[in-house]
């Protein structure tokens, strides 16, 4: 079965879309009109790119693009904050979220029915220090999750009022170890899985119905290898029906992948095939997963068995520092 996946790249080259059959990947276009489009995120046909970081002055705060189907631009707009990492989409107020990784804020923006950006809805900036990472929705969409990992905490925020009094209510923050640095996280009901970049732990923490995180369990993400200070922790994702989580270590460049539903334990340590592991995604189907390899230049394709979780390497395709990898 034919799909089609957007790659963005920390690159002059933009954003691709790839062709993937038969455990293959073909290029099928691309757009550069703009640089270091490092995270992707789609709501229907409108296609939204954040722009990390630029050589031109005009951009170097960042700013979001969204695009038609056939990745050309239709308006973008410029953030309050700078350094934006990752956007996502709140489908169900119609708006769209930017993390600000260089100034530790996030924004947040209308969207018009078209899905064009309209206006400025809600900017927050947080403490000294602040490099906040990620945004999460909640499965009923009343409460966002935001990971900072500038000063090691995971935040949960509830979502008031409309577009013309929007604000976010603190309910309750969980501070990691000094140093450790909470990246991205996953949900399952309600558990929360977060991963550190700095010390490469999986931490399973749960969101009760108090309003207040709990903290289970914590394990490594570098299974029976000393850590060295150039690995990393980055990418995490969980299967669709919730069994099997799949991290990413740079420096190690590896994929660890663990089972939920027996105390978070090790399935599998498997080589990324390339060099910094940047972004990990399935296919459709969830029979495949991508790794975009940024500093290798390529995506590893592994086939995945969905009955143990673990993965089984099949090919390469070269690609200029891929970032993000998302199903279109």
């Amino acid at each position: 079965m034919k799909e089609n996946l957007l790659i963005g790249t920390y690159s002059t080259v933009g954003i691709f879309e790839l062709e993937f059959n038969n455990s293959i990947l073909k290029y099928i276009t691309q757009n550069n009109s703009f640089e270091n489009c490092s995270y992707i995120c789609t709501n229907s046909n409108i296609i939204y790119n954040i722009v990390e970081y630029s050589d031109n002055p005009i951009y170097a705060n960042g700013c979001v693009i969204s695009r038609n189907r056939n990745l050309c631009p239709i308006n973008k707009t410029f953030l309050n904050g700078k350094g934006p990492c990752y956007l996502t989409i709140d489908k169900q107020r119609n708006m769209l979220y930017t993390a600000n990784y260089g100034d530790g804020s996030i924004d947040i923006f209308d969207l018009n029915i078209d899905g064009s950006i309209s206006k400025p809805i809600y900017h927050k900036k947080f403490f000294q220090n602040s490099r906040i990472h990620q945004i999460c929705f909640s499965s009923d969409n009343k409460i966002v999750f935001i990971t900072n990992l500038g000063n090691d905490t995971l935040y949960a925020y509830k979502i008031l009022g409309d577009k013309t009094n929007f604000k976010l209510l603190e309910l309750d923050k969980y501070k990691f170890p000094t140093g450790s640095g909470p990246r991205h996280l996953v949900i399952k009901e309600n558990n929360l899985y977060v991963i550190t970049e700095n010390s490469c732990e999986l931490y399973q923490i749960t969101f009760s119905e108090n309003n207040s995180f709990n903290f289970i369990n914590c394990v490594s993400i570098l299974p029976n290898v000393q850590k060295q200070d150039n690995y990393t922790g980055c990418a995490i994702k969980i299967s669709n029906d919730g069994s099997f989580i799949y991290c990413s270590v740079r420096g190690h460049n590896s994929i660890s992948v663990f089972d939920t539903n027996n105390s978070l334990e090790l399935v599998q340590n498997i080589s990324c095939y390339g060099n910094t592991p940047r972004d990990i995604s399935f296919n459709l189907s969830e029979d495949f997963m991508f790794c975009a390899n940024q500093n290798s230049n390529d995506i590893s394709i592994f086939s995945r068995n969905k009955k143990t979780g673990s993965l089984n390497f099949e090919n390469k395709y070269s690609i200029n520092s891929p970032a993000c990898i998302i199903n279109l």
